[in-house]
């Protein structure tokens, strides 16, 4: 159970935060090859967003919205 797994690294993430967090599990192989090639992009996509740096981003009164 995928939600299970999760949880449960989610928990130990928690006690253990020296280390950098690690979700999931590696697809095999043989897995990988069950996919279509829109779901390998979809897959790759979501690993790019996933682990880009994160940006700061920071409004200023001056950038309001004015009418």
């Amino acid at each position: 159970n995928y939600a299970a797994l999760i949880q449960q690294q989610i928990n130990e993430d928690k006690q253990n935060v020296r280390e950098k967090a690690v979700y999931g599990i590696q697809l095999t192989e043989e897995k990988l090859n069950d996919f279509r090639d829109e779901q390998i992009g979809q897959l790759k996509e979501l690993m790019d967003e996933a682990t880009k740096p994160n940006k700061k981003i920071t409004i200023s009164k001056d950038s309001e919205y004015k009418t």
